[in-house]
């Protein structure tokens, strides 16, 4: 019997088309997800919600989309006590009557250190995924997200770490990815995963979800000759 599966990572690191792949295979992501102007995230609309109402009752202010401060885990980590946790039990069994569920969210790096003493780590399997820094630098700047690539690369690679750390410290199944080798390594990447999973997923359903071509990165030359532009253009208002 498939297990539930929670996809930890950063904004902007391809989640959208793994979330679309394992959607194929059966993974549940809600009756409504958050669709952008440009693509369908596969994020459940009900766990945003339930993410954000976390936001809000620890009264968080920050940026986790451009910042990572292992400071604001900590308020995650410590609200189990003084928060009514009915709502979100009551979303956990919600999902619960549509496993296997998948849940796919870039607020959860953060509210996982909420969510781990309510879900039940014997029927979830989490999934790591990474993506390459210099690719997510270029889809950030063409989408007027304006970082130094070092900042960026901290932020990253930061946002791993914890991933890792929480991972490593609770009895959790998972398997770790990086996206540009779902592209460029597709065959032998969905193999491992159905290794992983227990699934029978193949290239015709990565073909069904991503657009682009496959065997070489999303973001080519001309996409980081944009990229580099847009920044000279906008260098004073980075995030460094």
């Amino acid at each position: 019997m498939k297990k539930n599966l929670i996809i930890l990572t950063s904004g902007l690191s391809g989640s959208s088309v793994l979330a679309g792949l394992l959607a194929r295979g059966g993974w549940w992501v809600g009756d409504e997800t958050f669709k952008k102007a440009d693509y369908d995230t596969f994020e459940n609309a009900r766990l945003i919600e339930q993410n954000k109402r976390l936001f809000a009752q620890v009264d968080y202010q920050g940026h986790y989309e451009m910042v990572f401060d292992p400071a604001e885990i900590k308020l995650f980590a410590g609200i189990g006590q003084g928060v009514d946790a009915s709502p979100y039990k009551a979303f956990l069994d919600e999902c619960d009557a549509h496993s296997p569920w998948l849940w796919k969210d870039p607020r959860l790096w953060l509210t996982i250190h909420y969510w781990q003493d309510l879900i039940d780590f014997n029927r979830v399997r989490f999934i790591n995924l990474t993506r390459d820094p210099l690719q997510a630098w270029i889809s950030l700047t063409n989408r007027r997200q304006i970082q130094e690539y070092g900042y960026l690369k901290d932020y990253l690679l930061g946002i791993q770490s914890s991933i890792q750390r929480f991972l490593q410290e609770n009895p959790a199944e998972f398997v770790e990815l990086e996206y540009e080798q779902l592209l460029l390594r597709p065959e032998y990447t969905i193999e491992r995963l159905n290794t992983f999973l227990g699934a029978t997923l193949d290239i015709s359903d990565l073909r069904a979800v991503y657009k682009g071509r496959l065997l070489k990165k999303p973001k080519g030359t001309v996409d980081l000759l944009k990229a580099c532009f847009i920044y000279a253009k906008n260098y004073r208002q980075r995030y460094h």
